[in-house]
């Protein structure tokens, strides 16, 4: 009885969010194709005690993912224009910093690509001249870009 309950719901969810889906979707073009995508979900959703009675599962439809995963050729260029805009943005940020105090520095950032697409921040660093006043640099630093900003002196 409550596998029958649970299938009644899923049934009645997946019409809901079907139904959703269709007011959502614009009309005109992408209509019919909603459509079909919306059939295809609520059939799924229908005849999924079939397949789990059978023992057969959809594992053949869907494929588990392995956990880690390359990243394709495109994939991979999209995030390297992601980490130079990250980068860009970040040291304008620093500059816009160094530049309210009245300081000249060299500004250091050091991004990475991660295997899962991340991208983490390695280096963060400003070497200024030796002598500079830096009363408030590193809190203003970390106000504006969210990074603890490692602060050094050129020799």
């Amino acid at each position: 009885m409550e596998t029958l309950r649970t299938w009644a719901l899923t049934v009645a969810l997946a019409a809901l969010a079907g139904g959703i889906v269709r007011l959502l979707a614009p009309k005109g073009s992408v209509e019919k194709s909603v459509r079909v995508v919306v059939a295809v979900f609520l059939l799924s959703a229908f005849l999924s005690p079939m397949f789990s009675r059978s023992g057969q599962g959809l594992d053949w439809v869907f494929p588990e993912v392995p956990a880690f995963t390359q990243l394709s050729a495109l994939e991979l260029e999209i995030v390297r224009q992601m980490q130079g805009t990250v980068e860009t943005e970040l040291h304008n940020r620093m500059q816009r910093v160094l530049d309210s105090r009245g300081l000249l520095g060299q500004i250091l950032l050091r991004t990475d690509i991660l295997s899962d697409g991340s991208i983490e921040i390695v280096t963060a660093q400003v070497i200024l001249p030796h002598g500079s006043d830096i009363r408030g640099l590193a809190a203003a630093l970390l106000a504006e870009t969210e990074l603890d900003v490692e602060i050094t002196w050129q020799s």
